[in-house]
């Protein structure tokens, strides 16, 4: 899969969304609270100790209502910092993804 190019990048309506997400890459993973959602992507405060690097290929699993079940959403990382990471998902999502 090649890299969206910074100025094709859509990062749509952001809606201000609580959560938590995991983060999950090959074998490691990262519970972080969401800031924010749209229909391509998602914005999260940095977990303490996550390694991601812009471009990675990475699992959301986004908890329902019983935090029995979750919704699993294939993305990549596209942007991140010290303090937030943003997320762009390999296909458009309902808000929140189901």
């Amino acid at each position: 899969m090649n890299a969206i190019a910074p100025s094709e990048r859509r990062d749509g309506d952001r809606v201000p969304y609580a959560s938590r997400v995991m983060i999950v890459r090959g074998e490691s993973a990262w519970f972080a609270q969401l800031l924010d959602l749209s229909e391509g992507g998602c914005g999260v405060f940095r977990p303490d100790g996550c390694e991601l690097r812009e471009d990675e290929v990475v699992r959301l699993f986004f908890y329902q209502d019983t935090e029995t079940s979750a919704v699993i959403v294939p993305a990549r990382v596209a942007r991140i910092d010290g303090v937030r990471i943003g997320i762009e998902y390999h296909e458009p999502q309902a808000i929140p993804p189901r």
